[in-house]
């Protein structure tokens, strides 16, 4: 599990196109809900999707970053405190 200090939340949509998901993690009020919950760190997995998220929060103080896909997500699961998924 992540320590308290760099929590971070992956979100993963696969090699699907899942912009619904990337643009509602993207919004202004999921982004100030993870800040209020404890989160430092918003990393997203867009698969093919177009929608390409901000890569700042409005604030600067949650660090978003973004990739379409990679050989492997495991380390990022596994490090992740909270992982939010398309599972369909």
């Amino acid at each position: 599990m992540a320590d308290r200090e760099h929590r971070t939340v992956f979100v993963t949509v696969g090699t699907t196109c899942f912009d619904a998901l990337v643009m509602a993690v993207d919004s202004p009020e999921v982004k100030k809900a993870l800040l209020q919950k404890g989160y430092s760190n918003l990393l997203i997995q867009m698969g093919r999707g177009t929608y390409v998220p901000l890569k700042v929060s409005g604030d600067a103080t949650l660090q978003v970053d973004h990739f379409t896909f990679s050989p492997s997500i495991a380390d990022n699961m596994r490090t992740a405190s909270l992982v939010i998924s398309h599972a369909g």
